[in-house]
């Protein structure tokens, strides 16, 4: 599969429904097992975050014949800003599964357990790494369900072989503010209009 672009000077991030070759399906497309583990959510428009910290997203394919690279489970972990630090996260489990008729990067989320009945609809705009700190990033965009308005999420982690103490953080802080000036800077007026409402999210890195 291909290798995530690298951050530079300029970071692009795309508009929903794109046909980019960089979100196509395909060996030289979106790279679906690079985007599996942990990612932390840095920055959204999702009001469901606004009380957050903490925010950890995981990712894991489903290991099952022809459905490994078009389905994978999530578990989103999280506290209230309000927990104590040693309090237990609070849990949503789902399932990923790759849109039909859309590119490579595409997903439809069912909930699992008591959210059997809630689904959403989202994809990723674009992604990469940062070549000067190594950190692995990526802009997700979520439409508008029953139950949430459409909102943009920013993740960032440390690549698997990077110790933590190997990314200072205000390497983390400003690649966060790279890829929220490339949203706002974004020529699809839904996306701009949107960023207008983002905020950091709080939390220790992944």
């Amino acid at each position: 599969m291909s290798s995530p672009p690298a951050a530079s000077d300029s970071i692009i991030i795309h508009t929903p429904g794109s046909d980019h070759p960089s979100l196509a399906d395909g060996p030289t497309g979106f790279d679906r097992t690079w985007f599996m583990g942990q990612w932390r959510v840095e920055w959204s428009t999702l009001p469901m975050w606004k009380d957050k910290r903490d925010v950890v997203i995981e990712y894991e394919p489903v290991a099952s014949g022809s459905k490994i690279n078009t389905t994978f489970q999530s578990v989103v972990k999280y506290h209230k800003k309000t927990a104590g630090e040693d309090s237990s996260p609070s849990t949503v489990k789902g399932t990923e599964t790759l849109s039909t008729g859309a590119n490579g990067a595409t997903f439809d989320w069912k909930g699992s357990g008591m959210l059997f009945f809630v689904h959403s609809h989202w994809e990723v705009l674009g992604y990469g790494t940062d070549p000067d700190s190594g950190l692995e990033w990526a802009v997700t965009y979520f439409s508008k369900t029953l139950f949430t308005p459409a909102g943009i999420d920013i993740y960032i982690r440390r690549k698997s072989d990077t110790d933590a103490t190997d990314v200072p953080p205000e390497k983390n802080t400003q690649l966060r503010n790279m890829i929220v000036q490339a949203i706002q800077a974004n020529n699809h007026e839904a996306i701009t209009k949107l960023a207008k409402d983002g905020f950091d999210v709080p939390g220790k890195g992944v």
